[in-house]
């Protein structure tokens, strides 16, 4: 048997939007880590475990700004030192810039030790987790609210179909966030080919970056193009289609491991068992794609879980390649038959 947790519509306020070299939506690891955090709450009352969790995005809201119309987006910042009166010629202290904002998001949190429950124990079951959510921060934010609270199960190839339409309708409309890194792992293979030269890097930046290409517009008689020759800019399309993002998925440790007690001011208590010790780690970056809730096939692609080898630390989903057969492009429409069928 296998169960679902799903909550739907969970509002949250200043939760934090930089991830590494990215911003606009935070790191798959803030959801993992609730999910984790989640889990160590209830282990007191309930024999459960949680494997992982997909997450749905439903609404956005960045706390940024333009200064003009012509410049590029600023984080909206509060600046509040603390100045001492003795300290009134002193310099106003530094901050960090911080990026936040407000979204609403669905989290499909997959529960690999069932829980076999009577109706009126399920139901004690979900308040509880409604009530650790709203006591609990999510990526740095404050949840305000969670719409509903399900826990779904299936057994047979019936049962999961079902399960399949349920989760559907309670995270739609939606879009799920999905590993690509099989589409950056073959262009960067494709790159080594033309120059031996290149690095992961330069794939990636392929999908990141906004590139074009200027196209000489070469006069009657001209053989070569010089500086006074007209172009016309054309931007260069991505690797490949889809609604594809720079995301996190995780870190690389680049240290050697140390005991608690060797490094000064950590956000834990040498008493806790848990923690075996520390490392410095850098972020680790790829690629990931936003697909509408309703083109999902199985719940099974859209978890997110822990994976660790050696020194990487990372966040992968069970997939082996994106389907490119069924990405559906900008030119591309759905009827709303076909729209109903695929649920």
């Amino acid at each position: 048997m296998s169960q679902y947790l799903v909550l739907s519509r969970i509002k949250v306020q200043n939760a934090n939007c930089i991830a590494g070299f990215t911003w606009g939506f935070p790191a798959i690891t803030h959801f993992l880590g609730f999910t984790h955090a989640m889990q160590r709450k209830l282990s007191s009352d309930y024999d459960i475990t949680f494997n992982g969790c997909a997450v749905v995005s439903h609404n956005y809201q960045l706390h940024v700004y333009k200064p003009n119309p012509r410049a590029s987006y600023e984080f909206i910042q509060s600046k509040n030192p603390p100045v001492l009166a003795k300290h009134k010629n002193a310099v106003s202290a530094p901050i960090i810039e911080e990026g936040k904002m407000n979204l609403t998001v669905s989290m499909i949190i997959e529960i690999s030790k069932e829980l076999v429950t009577t109706t009126e124990q399920i139901e004690k079951f979900k308040q509880a987790i409604l009530d650790q959510c709203l006591t609990s921060r999510l990526a740095g934010g404050s949840i305000l609210s969670v719409g509903q609270v399900d826990l779904l199960s299936a057994s047979t190839e019936e049962q999961f179909s079902k399960l399949n339409r349920s989760v559907k309708r309670l995270t739609m409309p939606g879009f799920v966030l999905q590993d690509c890194s099989a589409y950056l792992k073959q262009h960067f293979e494709q790159l080594k080919e033309d120059n031996p030269d290149a690095q992961v890097l330069d794939a990636w930046l392929d999908f990141v970056a906004m590139k074009y290409q200027a196209n000489p517009k070469l006069k009657d008689g001209e053989q070569e193009c010089t500086l006074e020759t007209d172009a016309e800019w054309e931007l260069l399309p991505k690797p490949a289609k889809g609604w594809l993002v720079p995301i996190m998925t995780g870190y690389k440790a680049i240290s050697e491991k140390y005991a608690t007690s060797e490094v000064g001011h950590l956000r834990v208590s040498e008493d806790d068992p848990s923690v075996t010790g520390c490392c410095f780690v850098e972020a680790v970056h790829s690629i990931g794609e936003w697909k509408s809730v309703h083109r999902v096939t199985s719940i099974g692609e859209m978890i997110w879980r822990y994976h660790y080898d050696n020194d990487w630390y990372l966040c992968r989903q069970a997939r082996e390649q994106p389907d490119k057969e069924h990405v559906i492009t900008d030119n591309e429409s759905q009827s709303f038959e076909n729209a109903i069928a695929n649920l």
